[in-house]
């Protein structure tokens, strides 16, 4: 199926939209990296191994779209996007974490992520979840 003849498919609605991932291990941000580039190649890719970093990455390209892992060293997820938030308050914010608990959930959305998957879900929600995101990531 060619994603130039499905009205429906990611290309269109993904132009010029600009996607952070931000997580520390190198195989698992690779991999996520890996499933947008397939889903989304007409985005374009950043890469954060730190809190930190990605604050810098929001300073300088202002991200449409934010995949923010949890547990971070020094500065924890939750933590930078309430920064984010503050900064950059049009960007969209995917929290995930390898724990499923409600107070993660709870302190995603206080900190101002529009959405939360686990990472044992990533491989089925990652994908679903940014596409829903990406008609309001393009007006970022």
């Amino acid at each position: 199926m060619s994603g130039a003849s499905d009205p429906e498919a990611p290309k269109a609605e993904s132009a010029a939209v600009s996607i952070l991932t931000v997580e520390d291990h190198a195989a698992t941000r690779e991999a996520v990296l890996a499933l947008l580039g397939s889903a989304f190649p007409h985005c374009k890719l950043l890469a954060a191994d730190s809190a930190e970093r990605a604050l810098e990455l929001c300073r300088s390209a202002q991200p449409s779209l934010i995949i923010m892992d949890v547990a971070l060293p020094g500065m924890n997820g939750i933590e930078a996007t309430g920064l984010i938030r503050q900064m950059h308050p049009a960007a969209l914010i995917v929290m995930y974490s390898n724990s499923d608990m409600a107070i993660y959930r709870e302190q995603a959305a206080s900190a101002g992520a529009a959405a939360f998957i686990s990472k044992s879900g990533t491989a089925r929600e990652l994908i679903p979840t940014v596409a829903r995101m990406l008609p309001a990531a393009r007006k970022v």
